[in-house]
């Protein structure tokens, strides 16, 4: 491994065999300048650059050293509670955010609230990360920030989780996810209970679903088991009502974005379907049933 730059006392960006990422240690980046070796038996986390996110170039240049270090213990602690990985990009976009934090508050600048509520229901897993954030600032390092602060930490998340090739743009993922609530609410003519179990287990399959939509990862949707094919056709006709919304979401992800599924995504969302409408109240045909077993 070979210094590129020394981003604090503990962190380092550094090329290994070619490629660039951060690297943190207790006391590794102290006195390293650009070119010195360092031995991978110092590195205790290592943060792997996104390969086609060449615009970060020169950008940790900018970023002050205690920000760095804020956010690489958030990140810590966010990938314990997501059970997930970020990039060295995340903990340079994390500690940008920070360290303008204070100044922006300071300055009174008038911060826009983005889609608070919907952001706690679409990601509810990276907005309890994101308020532990902020209370993991304000109790440690003394940073007076609103809970405002939540959303903006939320989308960091999200992003941070889904930007080594896969989405890079969470809005456009937010709205899909809503768009899809809006739709499935207004044929029940009723809200859906976000509080519920259902609920949260339907969001995260949609959310993935529609990932793997975006970036062209999902099977064919022309190559089914027909093994299968006899109890999708078994359970829409157990179930028409919610057969019904879900061939207007399917037409309307369709003609608006783009994205088609074939039966085994059809079966999963169906059955998501059935389960929220039951716990989320309202009418229709398929409410009186109830899907057993374990949906993921």
């Amino acid at each position: 491994m070979n210094v590129i730059q020394s981003l604090n006392q503990n962190a380092l960006l550094v090329s290994d065999d070619g490629k660039e990422c951060i690297i943190v240690g207790k006391g590794i980046g102290f006195g390293k300048k650009r070119g010195d070796t360092v031995s991978k038996q110092l590195v205790t986390k290592v943060y792997k650059m996104a390969p086609e996110k060449s615009e970060w170039s020169g950008y940790y240049e900018n970023v002050d050293e205690q920000s760095i270090q804020m956010a690489e213990e958030i990140a810590e602690q966010a990938e314990v509670m997501l059970n997930k990985e970020f990039s060295g990009n995340f903990i340079l976009s994390l500690a940008s955010h920070i360290q303008y934090l204070e100044e922006k508050y300071q300055n009174q600048i008038d911060i826009p609230e983005p889609f608070h509520y919907e952001l706690k229901y679409l990601f509810s897993s990276e907005h309890l990360a994101a308020e532990w954030s902020i209370k993991f600032l304000r109790d440690k390092y003394k940073l007076n920030l609103p809970m405002a602060e939540v959303s903006f930490f939320t989308l960091h998340f999200v992003n941070g989780l889904l930007e080594t090739g896969q989405v890079n743009n969470v809005v456009e993922l937010s709205d899909i996810l809503n768009e899809t609530i809006e739709l499935i609410e207004s044929e029940m003519n009723s809200n859906l209970n976000r509080e519920t179990i259902e609920f949260s287990r339907f969001v995260v399959h949609l959310r993935y679903f529609i990932i793997r939509n975006l970036t062209g990862k999902l099977k064919d949707p022309n190559i089914e088991e027909e093994a299968f094919k006899k109890i999708y056709d078994l359970s829409f006709e157990m179930f028409p009502f919610e057969k019904a919304i879900l061939d207007k979401l399917k037409t309307m992800l369709y003609l608006e974005h783009g994205m088609k599924f074939g039966n085994s995504e059809d079966f999963y969302l169906l059955l998501h379907l059935v389960r929220i409408m039951k716990s989320g109240g309202g009418c229709g045909n398929g409410f009186s049933r109830v899907v057993q077993g374990r949906i993921d």
